[in-house]
């Protein structure tokens, strides 16, 4: 029997373990450019190559953990270096997993809870990934029906892709707001009550809500 292999993946919070840094801190050096785009998004993450995470250490700002570094090849069962993106075997998570069978996304977490479903090749950043002949080796041992449609979006290249963060910027901007009125003071003998009354009907026809706040 063939000894599983599965390429040496980082997610931000191998990274941050890496170089002895918090998981947010991965994310800031994607985000100021200093982390380039994945080699991989797989199921909505972003995964990088080692070599390209080694790479952060090459200006000698920041250095990597050599033990650190041991433990997470440790982490990885048969794992073996990639030097590029293309070179990468077909890998899916638990959103392309539904396109090999055409299920739901439910359906295949139902799958992994009752324990009938292949177990995951990688644990990377807290999310399952198996390799595509995984999943198809288990599915022909349990008989299950897979779409050649779905399959071939996967070697195709197809994943599902990483959502943007953040509100979704409305389709119209907003109108500018009516500016309020000058506020005005009204005093005993000077204003009359229908004065008052004026004042606050022209508001309130504007649209504007009025608190009335007495003093002496």
């Amino acid at each position: 029997m063939a000894k599983k292999k599965f390429p040496y993946l980082l997610g931000h919070a191998e990274i941050a373990f890496l170089y002895g840094v918090e998981r947010q801190t991965s994310q800031l050096w994607k985000t100021r450019g200093v982390l380039g785009e994945p080699d991989a998004v797989i199921s909505g993450n972003p995964y990088w190559l080692l070599p390209t995470a080694l790479g952060l250490a090459e200006d000698g700002t920041r250095e990597f953990l050599p033990e650190r570094l041991k433990e997470y090849k440790a982490h990885v069962d048969g794992g073996y270096e990639v030097e590029a993106a293309a070179d990468l075997p077909d890998i899916v998570g638990l959103k392309e997993i539904p396109w090999i069978f055409g299920k739901k996304y439910m359906d295949v977490y139902q799958w992994r809870v009752r324990k009938s479903f292949a177990p995951e090749d990688a644990m990377i950043s807290g999310s399952p990934l198996w390799l595509l002949d995984t999943v198809l080796k288990d599915a022909e041992q349990r008989g299950r029906v897979t779409v050649q449609e779905g399959i071939d979006r996967i070697r195709a290249g197809e994943r599902e892709q990483i959502k943007p963060r953040g509100r979704k910027p409305p389709a119209e901007p907003k109108p500018t707001p009516q500016p309020l009125p000058e506020a005005r003071t009204f005093t005993p003998g000077k204003h009359t009550v229908e004065d008052v009354a004026a004042f606050a009907a022209e508001l309130l026809d504007s649209g504007f809500t009025l608190t009335v706040r007495p003093k002496r």
